[in-house]
């Protein structure tokens, strides 16, 4: 397949188990090598980099909070090896660690989470976890932010759509770039600017979300026909992306 994302823009892989979402997103993130192609950031391919120093930071799976640590120290744990400019200097010395309280409090507030920062994950909600690992990739300060189904353990669709529309505002507010994989097409339609159909490791269909409520609200899950339920939910692509591409 051949993908590019504009910077700032949000883009969601849509399809069913299988259909090829967390390879693309491992591929971006460092966790996979291509055996062909490449993997650009900002034009730079990204490939040779560890995924310490790729300017992304992904969030895959069930969050991998760590359950004997508070709000704030999972969040803290981010900077561990992530951003380069925190690396190699010693988080015990004053400037250190208010430097990194600093960025812990600012991207929880950017979750809405600040007031949970003593709280332990076992403590949380899924939706609340969910939050505080996407604070925990953003207070890496990354060009791209990658989710891998991040409202799977949710069983609601209506709720997952929801708080899909609150990833669009939070991602809005960030500016990040932002890779989306999800099985629900509502999801995708919910959270991102474009929206990419695979079907067994192929891009079958690139479009923009559908306008229509119905298309936000009712969100079928799409295991059985990516290709039919990409075009009953989304509209065609116009073609008209605006900037460099980011990733």
């Amino acid at each position: 397949m051949d993908l590019s994302v504009a910077a700032g823009q949000s883009l969601a892989l849509v399809g069913p188990v299988g259909a090829g979402k967390t390879t693309v997103l491992r591929l971006v993130a460092g966790l996979e090598t291509p055996t062909d192609g490449h993997a650009l950031v900002d034009g730079v391919d990204v490939a040779g980099l560890s995924v310490a120093r790729r300017p992304v930071a992904a969030v895959f799976g069930r969050y991998g909070l760590f359950p004997f640590l508070d709000v704030a120290a999972n969040v803290a744990f981010g900077l561990r090896g992530g951003a380069p400019e925190l690396r190699g200097r010693a988080p015990a010395t004053p400037a250190g660690q208010a430097g990194t309280s600093r960025r812990v409090r600012e991207a929880l507030e950017l979750v809405r989470m600040g007031d949970y920062a003593r709280r332990r994950p076992p403590q949380l909600s899924a939706a609340h976890q969910q939050r505080v690992a996407i604070a925990r990739a953003l207070v890496r300060r990354p060009k791209v932010l990658v989710l891998d189904e991040p409202l799977g353990t949710l069983d609601d669709e209506g709720l997952r759509v929801r708080l899909a529309e609150d990833l669009r505002v939070l991602h809005r507010q960030v500016g990040v770039t932002l890779l989306y994989a999800t099985r629900s097409a509502g999801e995708a339609s919910a959270v991102a600017d474009r929206v990419a159909v695979l079907a067994e490791g192929r891009l079958v269909l690139e479009a923009r979300p559908a306008d229509d409520a119905v298309a936000r609200s009712d969100g079928a899950e799409d295991h059985t026909d990516a290709v039919s339920t990409g075009d009953a939910l989304l509209t065609e692509d116009d073609g008209t992306d605006a900037g460099a591409p980011a990733a």
